[in-house]
């Protein structure tokens, strides 16, 4: 449902390419170079974090893999980027294997789903290569923008409102949350985690996100009330070839309209505003 509050909005400006990085290909002036730059977007979006620890979390050393995607405008300006990281676990004596993520764009550049084309591109190489091999997405869900949007394209996923965690995903999801960086707010809530990247947002858009009518945002802020002070929930969604599929199929049914509508120049009524992820 769309919240009849909130005024007509602008389509999101259009981002004109799309760069693929490995950031270990890179020199360390070269990597330096573009790091400064990408904090510096990471800045305008995000609070809570420094320099170093934003280098560390866009390249992993515990990651078999790692890409970066920019985002630029007409003009040659990082406009966001989504960083995607694959790692392999041990998990009841087998490899797992968990993609973790951090992706941010301007304000204006939100809206096209384009940072989860590239993380499902990625999440569908890794599977092709190990098909029989367990794999997942695992988050911090640090705003209800994050949440809503995976909740949304997501056809399992967990934890999501009225829908019981499996013992089998949410033993999984608990030692994945155990074996993050970050600590639980509160030791018999595994799920809540301390964060510290805060997404940045206007007083308008917490009072959106407060009276947004979606059942996924009510939730969120039902078990996540201090998001705003760096709190996150620990989030998973298995990926599966039936789930990255049905997904793939959600994820096309409600972008599809919206791309026509913008060919057309009809403007469609703003829901909450959009946000930011970082997983």
């Amino acid at each position: 449902m769309r919240n009849s509050k909130q005024p007509a909005k602008e389509p999101p400006l259009k981002v004109v390419e799309a760069e693929a990085v490995d950031p270990r290909t890179l020199s360390p002036p070269e990597r330096r170079e573009l790091f400064d730059r990408l904090f510096t977007v990471h800045e305008a979006i995000f609070a809570g974090v420094d320099r170093k620890d934003f280098a560390k979390a866009l390249m992993r050393d515990d990651a078999r893999r790692s890409r970066i995607q920019l985002y630029r405008d007409e003009f040659g300006h990082i406009v966001g980027y989504c960083a995607v990281h694959v790692l392999e676990r041990r998990y009841n004596r087998r490899v797992i294997a968990v993609l973790r993520a951090e992706a941010g764009l301007l304000p204006a550049y939100r809206g096209s789903g384009m940072t989860l084309w590239f993380g499902a591109k990625e999440a569908f190489r890794y599977k092709a290569c190990h098909p029989f091999r367990t794999v997942v997405l695992f988050t911090i869900a640090v705003h209800p923008s994050s949440f809503h949007m995976m909740s949304k394209y997501f056809w399992r996923c967990y934890p999501y409102p009225g829908r019981k965690i499996p013992l089998r995903w949410r033993k999984l999801l608990i030692f994945l949350a155990r074996t993050s960086e970050d600590e639980p707010v509160d030791p018999s809530e595994p799920l809540i985690l301390y964060d510290r990247w805060i997404t940045r947002e206007s007083a308008q858009d917490a009072v959106a996100w407060r009276e947004s009518t979606h059942e996924d945002v009510r939730y969120f802020l039902a078990i996540n009330p201090r998001y705003h002070e760096g709190e996150g929930v620990a989030f998973m969604a298995p990926l599966s070839i039936p789930n990255l599929a049905v997904s793939l199929v959600l994820y096309l049914w409600h972008f599809l309209p919206l791309a026509i509508r913008r060919m057309t120049g009809r403007h469609t009524r703003a829901g909450p505003p959009k946000g930011a992820a970082k997983a």
